[in-house]
C-alpha cells in the first residue's frame, strides 16, 4: 500500500456511463473499510437505512458452522474520493492497480449484513479474517449516485411495507413526504419511517405511510403525478397550520406530552383521522380557493377525545377501538366536513343517514 493511498488489484468495467472496480477484500478489513449507517455517513443517506438483527445473526451463524463450505456474494460500496486507475499493460487495459486516497470513505449500499455478521464473527474468532469477499466498488465523489443506488439495489427488500416504499420511492409524492417530514414542526422526530403500524409505547406519533396518504389525498394527486411547487407550497402550509390550530399537536411540538398519551386518549393522532384531515383539506382547498387557511381554525371546535363516544363511536372507532375499515375512514370525513360547514356529497348522505339508522 503507498503512502496517502489504498492499493488494490482491480478489474475495470462499465455499467452505462459509469465505471465500476471489482476488487478482493480480506474479511478483517471489511468492517474497517465499509461505513453503513456510521456518522461519517451523509445524514440523507444514513436516515433511509436500517439492519435486521435476525439477518446478522443467521448470516453470522452460517458463517460459523460453515467455515470451510460457505459463500457471500460481493458487497457494493461507493467511494467518495477520486480514484486513480493504473492499468498493467496496454493489452490488458482492464486489469491494473487501483489507487483510492486513505481519506475516502466506503460506503455500503449492498452487503450490510454481510459487513456487520462479519464483524460479528471477527469480535468472536480471527478463523476466516484472511478469506476474501468480492466488492464492486463505484467512484461517487460527490455522492450524488449514492441515494439512488441503494435505492435501486434495495427494491426487493423494501416492498415489505408501505411506509418502507414511501421512505426509497423517487417520485415527487414520496420525496415531498420526506421533506415535510423533515421540515414540518409537527413530524419531525414524531414518525416511524418503516413500519405502518405503532405500539403503544412508542415515542412516535404518525407513519410515514399515514402522512403520505393524508397528503396524496390533500392534493389529489396519484402516487406517480408530477407535483408542482404550489401543490409543495399547500402541503407545507396545511399541516404547518394544523400543528398549531389542534391544541394537542401544539403540545406534542413544544413536547408536553408524550406521543402515546394522544395516541391513547385522542382519535387525531391516528391514521383512520390523518387521512380523513387530508381529504376535508382538499375539499376546502376546492370549495375556499382563496381562503382555505381560513377555515381550517374551525377545526378547533372539534372535541377529538376518544372519550366523546357519541361523535366518534361507529365512525374513528368501533367499540373503543381505531379502526382503518373504508367505511370508518369515510364517516370520519363526514363528521370532519360537517364540523367546518362543507357540503356532503349524496353518497356521504346516504352513508350518514344509514349510520344514523343504528
Amino acid at each position: 500500500m503507498n503512502t496517502g493511498f489504498y492499493s488494490f488489484i482491480a478489474i475495470q468495467g462499465r455499467q452505462g456511463k459509469h465505471k465500476y472496480y471489482l476488487v478482493q477484500c480480506p474479511l478483517r478489513l471489511v468492517p474497517r473499510l465499509f461505513l453503513f449507517d456510521e456518522i461519517e455517513v451523509p445524514f440523507k443517506l444514513r436516515k433511509t437505512r436500517s439492519l435486521d438483527p435476525s439477518r446478522v445473526s443467521n448470516l453470522r451463524e452460517y458463517l460459523v458452522t460453515r467455515p470451510d463450505d460457505y459463500v457471500l456474494a460481493p458487497i457494493i460500496a461507493t467511494i467518495d474520493g477520486n480514484v486513480e486507475f493504473e492499468p498493467f499493460s496496454n493489452d490488458q487495459s482492464e486489469i491494473g492497480k487501483l489507487h483510492i486516497p486513505l481519506t475516502s470513505h466506503f460506503i455500503i449500499h449492498d452487503g450490510q449484513h454481510r459487513r456487520a455478521a462479519i464483524q460479528q464473527l471477527l469480535i468472536e474468532t480471527s478463523m476466516l479474517s484472511n478469506d476474501t469477499v468480492p466488492v464492486m466498488l463505484f467512484p461517487d465523489p460527490q455522492l450524488t449516485r449514492s441515494q439512488h443506488l441503494y435505492i435501486d439495489l434495495q427494491q426487493p427488500q423494501i416492498q415489505r411495507s408501505r411506509s418502507k416504499r414511501v421512505l426509497h420511492e423517487q417520485s415527487d409524492l414520496a420525496t415531498l413526504v420526506r421533506q415535510l417530514v423533515d421540515e414540518i414542526p409537527l413530524f419531525q422526530g414524531l414518525v416511524e419511517l418503516e413500519r405502518t403500524t405503532i405500539s403503544n409505547r412508542s415515542t412516535v406519533l404518525f407513519t410515514l405511510s399515514g402522512i403520505y396518504q393524508a397528503t396524496q389525498a390533500l392534493l389529489g394527486v396519484s402516487k406517480n403525478d408530477p407535483v408542482s411547487f404550489e401543490q409543495v407550497a399547500t402541503a407545507q402550509q396545511f399541516w404547518k397550520e394544523l400543528g398549531q390550530i389542534i391544541p394537542e399537536w401544539r403540545q406534542i411540538i413544544h413536547r408536553e406530552v408524550t406521543a402515546s398519551y394522544l395516541r391513547q386518549h385522542y382519535v387525531h393522532s391516528h391514521s383512520v383521522t390523518l387521512l380523513a384531515m387530508g381529504r376535508v383539506g382538499h375539499e376546502l382547498i376546492e370549495a375556499y380557493p382563496n381562503s382555505w387557511l381560513k377555515e381550517l381554525p374551525k377545526l378547533q371546535k372539534i372535541d377529538w377525545s376518544r372519550y366523546n363516544t357519541a361523535l366518534w363511536e361507529g365512525r374513528a372507532m368501533v367499540r373503543g377501538k381505531m379502526s382503518k375499515a373504508q367505511d370508518s375512514i369515510n364517516l370520519t370525513t363526514i363528521a370532519i366536513k360537517q364540523a367546518v360547514g362543507l357540503t356532503l356529497t349524496e353518497k356521504e348522505r346516504e352513508l350518514e343517514d344509514e349510520f344514523s339508522k343504528l
